[in-house]
């Protein structure tokens, strides 16, 4: 077994201190499991070897084999464990001074815990903020957090927000057109007669700086639904949708309901076309083009999908923005946040694209190509997942425009 460090150079005090005192931590520990007999090369061997529980040993042995110093930290025991683990290693005759030698860092190791954070929790966050590795595992923890936080404070959650753009030229040229699908599913209230809006289209290009003019078409009329139409974007064919258009030109869709709880989860997918939708180019200050989907709701799974003609971004690779409007002590400024999500290629728009989270949602497709009259074939499907997004912030697939 050998003892492994933090690949990066430190570049603060709390990095160089940290990464010093895991280091020392981790070295001594892999000394105490060289001396144990037997190869311990997996956890459950190390658990047999001193008979310990079987969670101490996976953190132990998880903590000494990690390549990331960062994310190593995030398995070491407490203290009560780590006095567990000596007091087994003692008693199969590992020599004291070994065992004191993890004892000395593990009390460096708390001073560095109480310089720089305070506590413990503290300090795995602290950690996960500098991982390579355990980054994405530790962002979705403290968002499922801030997800059943919300889902009480506001009253409401949903399993999917299924956001789907589908980007084709404009018959003005230099422009692009954008046909939309918007919804929530399984969708739930915790209070009674509540209602909450699905999605809202913006008659320009997603980034709001733009302000050319734009019409917005819906798909099909929320009150004036066919049978098939409603079953296939409902839930409930009764339910009630509303369609509104606030002040500055946006068609928001809201659905409501007077059930709570599971028995009363609802589905609604909202569709429409906006023509155009923006420059090509850079024009106005913006310099990106894509699909973006708001977060609004606390919902457990964002599906995000651009369905891009194959025209618009010759050798542009997308890439995945999250943003926010609330940045403290500035104005007029979005917040770039962190993510380790990226788009995926589905390859095209004529191929199973389907998602089980989202029934029938190939039907759906089906339904807006055939309604705006676009050729599936001369489009690629890009996908994001991003579980447990962020309440209020808006997460894009992004094309650099040149």
């Amino acid at each position: 077994m050998t003892s492994r460090t933090h690949s990066q150079a430190p570049d603060s005090a709390f990095e160089s201190e940290a990464s010093s005192a895991i280091h020392e931590l981790r070295r001594h520990l892999d000394a105490v499991l060289s001396l144990l007999p037997g190869p311990i090369s997996r956890a459950s061997e190390l658990q047999h070897a001193l008979g310990v529980d079987k969670a101490l040993a996976w953190r132990v042995f998880n903590a000494v084999e990690c390549t990331d110093a960062f994310a190593a930290a995030r398995y070491l025991p407490r203290s009560a464990g780590i006095r567990s683990f000596l007091l087994s290693a003692r008693k199969k005759g590992v020599e004291p001074e070994a065992l004191e030698r993890v004892s000395e860092a593990v009390e460096a190791l708390d001073r560095v815990i109480k310089s720089h954070a305070g506590d413990r929790k503290r300090f795995d966050m602290l950690l996960a903020s500098h991982s390579v590795e355990g980054r994405q595992e530790a962002d979705v923890a403290h968002r499922r957090t801030a997800f059943e936080g919300n889902t009480y404070i506001w009253g409401a959650s949903a399993e999917v927000q299924l956001r789907s753009a589908f980007l084709a030229p404009s018959d003005q040229e230099g422009f692009a057109d954008m046909a939309n699908l918007r919804g929530l599913l399984g969708l739930e209230f915790l209070r009674p007669a509540m209602s909450w809006p699905v999605g809202i289209t913006w008659p320009r290009q997603d980034d709001m700086r733009t302000t050319r003019a734009a019409s917005i078409e819906p798909l099909f009329k929320m009150d004036e639904a066919s049978v098939d139409e409603a079953s296939l974007f409902f839930s409930d064919p009764s339910l009630t949708v509303q369609s509104r258009t606030n002040k500055e030109g946006g068609l928001q869709y809201v659905v409501s309901t007077e059930e709570v709880g599971a028995t009363g989860a609802i589905s609604c997918v909202t569709g429409d076309v906006v023509r155009p939708v923006g420059a090509l180019t850079v024009e106005e200050g913006s310099r990106e083009a894509g699909a973006m989907a708001t977060i609004a709701c606390p919902v457990r799974l964002l599906i995000l999908d651009a369905l891009v003609h194959r025209s618009l971004f010759p050798g542009v690779t997308p890439e995945v923005l999250i943003r926010s409007e609330f940045t403290p002590g500035h104005e007029d400024m979005r917040h770039q946040l962190p993510i380790t999500e990226a788009p995926v290629f589905m390859g095209p728009a004529t191929g199973i694209i389907r998602t089980a989270e989202v029934p029938r949602y190939d039907e759906m497709r089906r339904f807006v190509f055939e309604r705006v009259g676009w050729d599936p074939s001369e489009f690629d499907v890009y996908r994001v997942r991003v579980e447990y997004p962020i309440l209020s912030t808006a997460v894009a697939v992004s094309f650099k425009l040149s």
